[in-house]
């Protein structure tokens, strides 16, 4: 009986779609990746459930939507009450490694029990503790929340990035990456199949990025957004509001390029340490029967509409995401998959990859068919995402988008809906707007089933408890 095939899952942190070759990225060089589509499967319309990192990383996990998983915002946000919800619920690590496989993991974990090896099931792990203690122990005093980007955070020019004070061989992109290797290394002469998940820490803000990276791009090549111009006309307050928070409204679409070029650099330099991965999978002869995967948590405003990290919005830039995936004698070379997934899908395709046993009410779904080519009649046309506050509040805000329409519900601002082919960049809110009130009602409708389907408390029991659309109709709109 052949083996069951590895899984090598690479996952960087807050990286947006358009930063890849790939994707359509004119600029900004991402190889190695490019490569893994090339011979693999591209994705055109991944999104994230959720645009904050503990719950994406929750749902990754669990195949559930935050809501379903319990980790609503990240850990230590208020009070880290919802840090310990995730623990009941089944989790792939644990149900690949009763599958026989050996799983592992590198980096950044940003959940409960990190280094819990016997409660996850992972046979090595290896967090980011251990990049500190190495740094301690070759005499370097340096964590990355010490560094001199940091308090570029929350005050002075606020420009987010500068130069990593560290040679390349000590950042934590390449400590990962040699972690990574050690363990395919480690795992060569195994009689039984692994499942390893790096996690990278970058391009995330701080964009502290080594030299030649930092500048590696030309700013003045930055090409400006096509919503920088920004107007907020209709649009929920707190957005502004965010912006003002992370002290970047004061920035002139030069100051934004100078980021733009700095965070390039950084998806460059993890692009190289994906490189040397794949070069250790060459070379152990490990390629053919390893399945690479490719994505991020979530994406990055890095400007766009003139804002800063990710928060109380549903823009593209934070939700559509980066996915490719290369399955030897599966994927089609070079093909392109153009329907709705997410991440929540990725638990479940582990555990058929795996043969391993599927939990009961998942929300998310096997992308296996689709890597096969197959068509699936029944696979959803549209998408949809969450968000619950972090920081400075709780809220509650849901997306459901479609090829043509992306409808935004903000309990207590605004609603928004947006002309995706018209208006891509999500300048104009025609939510209030009298000539699209059926487009309105539609995509309500289709929110409400979203909702229904995922157990959502709002239409649960003790929740809202109407039609469709008085739902989510105000009585201005009835």
């Amino acid at each position: 009986m052949p083996q069951k095939p590895n899984i090598l899952f690479l996952l960087t942190d807050q990286q947006r779609y358009d930063s890849l070759g790939c994707n359509g990225a004119t600029i900004c060089q991402t190889p190695a990746i490019d490569s893994i589509a090339a011979s693999g499967m591209r994705f055109s319309k991944a999104y994230t459930p959720i645009s904050l990192c503990s719950p994406a990383r929750g749902s990754l996990l669990t195949g559930l939507y935050p809501h379903n998983h319990g980790q609503l915002s990240n850990m230590g946000n208020f009070n880290g009450v919802f840090s310990d919800q995730i623990l009941d619920k089944p989790a792939y690590p644990q149900l690949l490694k009763d599958s026989g496989y050996n799983v592992s993991c590198i980096g950044k974990w940003h959940l409960a029990k990190q280094g819990d090896t016997e409660f996850w099931g992972y046979d090595k792990w290896h967090p980011y503790n251990e990049w500190h203690q190495m740094l301690k122990e070759d005499g370097i005093d340096y964590r990355i929340d010490q560094d001199a980007v940091q308090p570029y955070e929350w005050g002075g020019n606020a420009p987010f990035y500068g130069e990593l004070p560290l040679p390349i061989e000590k950042t934590m992109e390449a400590w990962t990456a040699d972690k990574t290797i050690e363990l395919l290394d480690g795992y060569n002469d195994s009689d039984k199949p692994f499942m390893i998940a790096a996690n990278f820490f970058g391009p995330h803000f701080p964009y502290a990025v080594p030299e030649p990276y930092l500048s590696m791009y030309d700013p003045d090549t930055v090409e400006r957004w096509g919503n920088f111009d920004e107007m907020f006309i209709n649009k929920p307050l707190i957005q502004q509001k965010e912006m003002l928070r992370w002290n970047s409204s004061h920035l002139t679409w030069e100051d934004w390029q100078k980021v733009i070029a700095a965070y390039w650099g950084f998806c460059t330099f993890i692009d190289d340490q994906v490189q040397r991965i794949l070069n250790c999978l060459t070379e152990n002869g490990m390629d053919e029967n390893t399945i690479v995967i490719f994505s991020t948590d979530h994406g990055d405003m890095l400007g766009s509409h003139r804002l800063f990290n990710k928060g109380f919005h549903m823009y593209e830039e934070t939700h559509h995401i980066p996915l490719v995936i290369k399955w030897n004698e599966v994927t089609d070379p070079g093909s392109t998959c153009n329907e709705f997934v997410n991440l929540v899908d990725l638990m479940p395709t582990f555990l058929e990859i795996g043969d391993a046993k599927t939990p009961n009410n998942l929300d998310g779904r096997s992308i296996v068919p689709l890597l096969n080519g197959e068509t699936v009649d029944d696979w959803n046309d549209d998408v949809f995402a969450e968000f619950h506050g972090y920081e400075p509040t709780l809220a509650t805000v849901r997306m459901v988008r479609t090829d043509n329409w992306k409808y935004v519900y903000n309990p207590y601002s605004e609603d928004e809906l947006y002309d995706m082919k018209s208006d891509p960049h999500e300048l104009h809110n025609l939510a209030t707007h009298l000539g699209y009130k059926h487009v309105l009602r539609r995509m309500k409708d289709r929110m409400v089933k979203w909702l229904r389907e995922t157990r959502d408390n709002i239409v649960m029991e003790g929740g809202w408890q109407s039609n469709s659309f008085d739902l989510l109709i105000s009585d201005r709109e009835r």
